[in-house]
C-alpha cells in the first residue's frame, strides 16, 4: 500500500482495467488527472471539443468490446459531453465519463461554471455521483467500472472535485476480478429444454441477432448454432454487425422499407429466437409488420426491462447470450435437429437481389447514392470497420450494403446522433490501428464535428471519410417533398470538403463521376492520413422521411 494523490488513484485504476487510451479536452479542473496520465503508458487523445471527445470513446469502446473513457473540465465542458454520453446510453456502450468541478470550499456559491454536474448526468447514465474526497477516488471509480460492464452495459459519470484530485489517498492494487464479476451469467438446463421443445414443433425457425453478441464475444459461437440448425440468420437496424449478411444463412437486415431479405424471411417465420437483442422502433414499428403475430419468441437479452417489453414471449431469460448460444448448440447437436433451410434462404436473397439492382442506375449524373453504396462495398477491404451517420443517405447504405464480418459495422444506436460518426470512427482507429476504418456520413453531419481532423492529423488516424453530399439536409428535405409540397427550408451551401481538408493537412479527393470512387477509396486506405472523399450526389434521391 503506497500513499498517492487523488489524481493517481485515477490513472492506477485506469492501468487495473488494462486502459490503453482516453479522450478528453483539458480544463484546469482536471489538469491534475490530466498531467498524471500524461506520465503514464496510457495514450491520452485531446479532441477539439468535448462532444467529439464522448464520440470518440463511444467508438473506442465498441471497437474493444470494452470500455471508453472521456474526461472534460467543470460547466460548459461538462455539459459537452452531454450529447455523446446520451448516444452511449441508448445503445448500451459502457463508457466512463468524468468531469472536473470546482474545489470544496467553492460550491453552493454559484461560482464561475458552477452547475449541477451529476443531475445533468442522471437521466443519461447508469450512476452519476460527486467525489469529494480523494480517498474515495478508488473505490467509487472502481464502482463506475463495474457498474458500466455489469448487465446491460452503459455510461457512467463521475463529478471529481479539484480537492479530491489533489489529495492523498492510501492506495493498494486490486484485481478487477475481485471488484466485479467476469464470469457471465448463464441459464438452467430446464430453459434450455423449453427452447429445444420450441424448436422440435417449429417449421421455419429464424435467428435475429442482437449487439449482446457482440460484447458477448459470441459471434463465431452464433455461426455454429446457425450451421448447425441450418436455419436463417438476420438482425435489425442496430445489431446489423451481429451476423454478417454475406454469409449463406444470413439475409442481413430486418427493418421497415430497408431489409429486403431479412424481411421476407421473417415473414416466413413460425419461431423467432430473439438472442441478445433490442427490438429497436426504427426496424419494427413495435408493431406486426416487421415480427409477424404468429410466429413463437424466445427473447434473450440481459437487461431485465427489455425482455418482453414489445412482444409476448414463449420463453424469457434475462442472463448473458454467450453461455446460452453454447449450451443451445450442444443440446441441438445431442438431439440431431436440423431444418435444412440453406436453399429457402438461397431463394430469397436471390429475389431480394433482383429487387435492389433494379434500383441501381449506375450512369445516373450526379451520383445515385444506391450507386454509390455499391460501389463502396466493392472497394473496400472485406474487414473494413465501417462506421455510420445518421441522415437520409443512411437508409440507402442499410438497403444495399452487405456486412461481410460480424462487428464491422457501427451506428449511434438508437439515438441516430447526427454528426457522431467521425469522431466515432476515430475511436475505432484508436482501438484498431491496423484495421481499414472508413466513416459514411452526409454533409450535414460531417460539419457538425468536422474540428476533429485536425485531432485525426495530430494522432495520425487515418480514417476515410466519405461524405455523401447532397448540399442539403437529406431527411428534412424528404418530409418537405411528401408532407409540405416541396416548400423546402432545409438546402444549403458547402466547403469543398476535399480543400478543407487539406486546410487540415489531410487528403482530400473530390468525386462527382462513379468510375472515379474506387480508386479514391484505395488511395484514402493506402494513405498515413486521414483523407476525406467529397461525393458530389443528385438531391433527388430521397427515402421516405423518419429517422435514418
Amino acid at each position: 500500500m503506497s500513499t498517492i494523490s487523488g489524481a493517481k488513484a485515477v490513472v492506477e485504476v485506469f492501468r487495473e482495467e488494462g486502459l490503453a487510451h482516453m479522450f478528453h479536452l483539458p480544463g484546469s479542473q482536471i489538469i491534475d488527472i490530466l498531467d498524471e496520465i500524461y506520465q503514464s503508458p496510457i495514450q491520452a487523445i485531446m479532441a477539439r471539443h468535448e462532444q467529439g471527445a464522448a464520440f470518440m470513446a463511444d467508438g473506442y469502446a465498441r471497437a474493444k468490446r470494452g470500455v471508453g473513457v472521456c474526461m472534460s473540465t467543470v460547466g460548459p465542458g461538462a455539459m459537452n459531453l452531454v450529447a455523446g454520453v446520451a448516444s452511449s446510453y441508448k445503445a448500451g456502450t459502457p463508457v466512463i465519463a468524468i468531469t472536473g468541478v470546482h474545489d470544496q470550499k467553492m460550491l453552493e456559491r454559484d461560482a464561475f461554471h458552477e452547475l449541477d454536474q451529476v443531475a445533468v448526468f442522471k437521466p443519461i447514465t447508469k450512476w452519476s455521483a460527486y467525489v469529494h474526497q480523494a480517498e474515495k477516488i478508488p473505490e467509487m471509480l472502481r464502482k463506475a467500472f463495474r457498474i458500466a460492464l455489469t448487465g446491460q452495459k452503459g455510461p457512467v459519470h463521475l463529478a471529481i472535485l479539484s480537492n479530491a484530485s489533489k489529495g492523498k489517498v492510501s492506495f493498494e492494487p486490486r484485481e478487477p476480478s475481485r471488484y466485479r464479476a467476469t464470469v457471465p451469467a448463464t441459464c438452467s438446463q430446464s430453459a434450455i429444454d423449453d427452447m429445444i421443445r420450441l424448436l422440435e414443433n417449429a417449421k421455419f425457425p429464424v435467428i435475429l441477432a442482437g449487439s449482446d453478441i457482440l460484447w458477448a464475444g459470441a459471434g463465431n459461437d452464433l455461426k455454429e448454432l446457425a450451421e448447425t440448425l441450418k436455419i436463417p440468420v438476420a438482425t435489425l437496424r442496430d445489431s446489423w454487425g451481429a451476423f454478417p449478411g454475406s454469409h449463406p444463412l444470413g439475409v442481413g437486415m430486418a427493418a421497415r422499407e430497408r431489409g429486403e431479405a431479412g424481411n421476407r424471411t421473417l415473414q416466413r417465420a413460425d419461431l423467432i429466437l430473439a438472442l441478445g437483442l433490442k427490438f429497436d422502433y426504427q426496424s419494427t414499428r413495435h408493431t406486426f409488420e416487421i415480427i409477424p403475430q404468429k410466429a413463437k419468441m424466445i427473447h434473450i437479452n440481459n437487461n431485465p426491462e427489455e425482455v418482453g417489453r414489445i412482444y409476448p414471449f414463449d420463453v424469457g431469460l434475462v442472463c448473458d447470450v454467450g453461455p446460452v448460444i453454447k449450451a443451445l448448440t450442444d443440446k441441438v447437436k445431442e438431439k440431431d435437429i436440423c431444418f435444412d433451410l440453406a436453399e429457402d434462404v438461397r431463394d430469397i436473397k436471390a429475389a431480394a437481389r433482383k429487387v435492389l439492382d433494379a434500383e441501381i442506375d449506375a450512369g445516373a449524373v450526379p451520383l445515385q447514392p444506391q450507386a454509390i453504396v455499391r460501389t463502396l462495398r466493392k472497394a473496400l477491404p472485406e474487414n473494413t470497420a465501417v462506421v455510420l451517420d445518421g441522415g437520409n443517405f443512411a437508409k440507402h447504405v442499410r438497403r444495399h450494403f452487405e456486412i461481410t464480418q460480424t462487428d464491422s459495422y457501427y451506428y449511434p444506436d438508437d439515438f441516430g446522433t447526427v454528426g457522431a460518426s467521425f469522431p466515432m470512427a476515430l475511436g475505432v482507429k484508436a482501438a484498431q490501428p491496423d484495421r481499414p476504418v472508413v466513416c459514411l456520413n452526409g454533409d450535414g453531419a460531417f460539419l457538425l464535428n468536422s474540428q476533429e481532423l485536425e485531432t485525426a492529423v495530430r494522432e495520425r488516424l487515418n480514417v476515410v471519410v466519405v461524405v455523401f453530399n447532397d448540399f442539403g439536409y437529406g431527411n428534412v428535405r424528404a418530409y418537405q417533398k411528401s408532407k409540405f409540397d416541396c416548400r423546402f427550408m432545409c438546402d444549403h451551401d458547402n466547403p469543398p470538403f476535399d480543400e478543407m481538408a487539406r486546410l487540415f493537412k489531410a487528403d482530400g479527393i473530390r468525386v462527382d463521376r462513379l468510375d472515379q470512387l474506387a480508386a479514391a477509396v484505395q488511395t484514402g486506405l493506402s494513405g498515413d492520413r486521414p483523407c476525406v472523399i467529397d461525393v458530389i450526389m443528385t438531391r433527388d434521391a430521397l427515402e421516405n422521411p423518419g429517422f435514418a
